[in-house]
């Protein structure tokens, strides 16, 4: 009798915790990112939300993007995770995402909540009138001058950093040391040491000259045609005729592309908002960062990018309700995620935000939101690594042996064209 009720009093006790709120309601929420930064708001995020904590893992980037796209295409993805703009068309195109629900996150649809961003911020993250991402940070690129190297020139850093891509020839040249014939310090450099900061640099300047990349389909290449010709002799006629660049000075790599620039290696360098906590301030007292060159000034064309943040349409309705509040709490602590990335958040308010005073003067805010309100995002297209790599031989044959560009140029859109017919 003793031995039943002991059962039965454990089977009861059991059952009670079962259905007590700390277990019944427990809904764990997975997330998974490339970077660190997070770790602060998932833990705020943990303390005032027991009941739906988030477990957050980080990966490095490359392998991270490549265990992303394997899960999502097995359906063993996270919750919720992080990915970058332009790899959102091929996931869309399968159907791996679930679109963000703009009435979850307190707006009343799209198109109030576009009110509350830069503009064109959220366009890289739409596909067929819907959000797929929600981004945390928006991202262009700038041009960073070592205000030492101009003023070693002969040149005043305040006055005469370039404005244009000819500007960046002319006042390159003067910027480069050489040590015998052997150049050791480039005036300037275009980023060579991966396809996709190619295609940043390439498919802005042909946008520039009024081109693109591909036709309004997107199923042919453009890329060889007058416009693309041009923004691919930009970068020949920095190299070649002005001498201001040589890339095999350049020990750039993925994991620190800007690294020439506070090593002394480069005097002028385009780059991200990133860049700025890389370079750290001792580095920042002798840098500083000058607006995006343009084809024509008065009718810019910057390239931006961001990571974004996107759900698992795998999981339950209630599931992705629970997941858009952490997107919610994530998104709008905007504050920490500059303290933390140095990149600008892509609300319309972001540098009115207190506290943002200091870093408008100091950290170059007005630039980087400036860039990033004339910004475009890459070539959408579901086989845009297959372009940039296209883009990228092109670029490496036109510079490193002096191949004519439109040749060159002809040869990326046949190989681009055979990417785009395949299924």
């Amino acid at each position: 009798m003793r031995r039943f009720l002991m059962t039965h009093l454990l089977v009861g006790l059991l059952t009670a915790l079962l259905v007590s709120p700390a277990f019944a309601q427990q809904t764990r929420i997975t997330w998974w990112g490339h970077s660190n930064c997070s770790k602060d708001l998932v833990a705020e995020w943990n303390k005032k939300n027991p009941n739906t904590p988030v477990q957050y893992d980080f990966f490095a980037m490359t392998p991270y993007f490549q265990k992303l796209t394997a899960a999502l295409s097995t359906r063993s993805a996270a919750d919720m995770f992080t990915l970058i703009d332009f790899l959102l068309p091929g996931f869309t195109a399968k159907n791996v995402l679930a679109p963000i629900r703009p009435e979850w996150l307190g707006y009343k649809d799209l198109e109030d909540m576009k009110k509350a961003y830069i503009p064109g911020a959220l366009d890289g993250y739409i596909h067929k009138g819907k959000l797929y991402a929600l981004p945390p940070i928006a991202s262009g690129f700038s041009l960073f001058i070592n205000t030492k190297h101009f003023r070693e020139a002969g040149l005043d850093p305040d006055k005469d950093y370039p404005r244009t891509w000819e500007d960046v020839g002319r006042i390159g040249k003067k910027l480069v040391k050489m040590r015998g014939s052997r150049m050791v310090r480039e005036g300037f450099d275009f980023a060579m040491h991966s396809s996709t900061w190619t295609m940043w640099y390439f498919n802005t300047t042909i946008r520039q000259y009024g081109g693109e990349i591909l036709d309004a389909s997107g199923k042919k290449c453009l890329a060889n045609s007058e416009a693309g010709v041009k923004a691919m002799n930009v970068r020949a006629r920095i190299a070649h005729h002005y001498k201001a660049s040589d890339p095999t000075v350049s020990l750039g790599t993925n994991a620190l592309p800007a690294d020439d620039l506070p090593k002394g290696r480069v005097s002028m360098f385009i780059t991200h908002a990133g860049s700025v906590a890389q370079f750290g301030p001792k580095v920042m007292k002798y840098v500083k960062v000058v607006p995006f060159p343009q084809v024509d000034p008065k009718k810019p064309v910057t390239p931006i990018y961001g990571f974004a943040l996107a759900v698992n349409p795998h999981i339950s309705e209630a599931k992705q309700r629970a997941v858009h509040k952490v997107l919610k709490h994530v998104v709008n602590d905007s504050k920490t995620w500059y303290e933390r990335t140095s990149y600008p958040h892509p609300d319309k308010n972001f540098l009115n935000l207190p506290g943002m005073e200091d870093a408008r003067k100091t950290r170059y805010l007005d630039v980087f939101v400036k860039d990033i309100s004339n910004g475009r995002f890459l070539q959408r297209s579901d086989k845009v690594l297959e372009l940039n790599q296209a883009i990228h031989r092109a670029m490496e044959r036109v510079v490193l042996k002096k191949e004519d560009s439109k040749k060159s140029l002809d040869r990326a859109c046949k190989e681009i064209d055979a990417a785009l017919a395949k299924k």
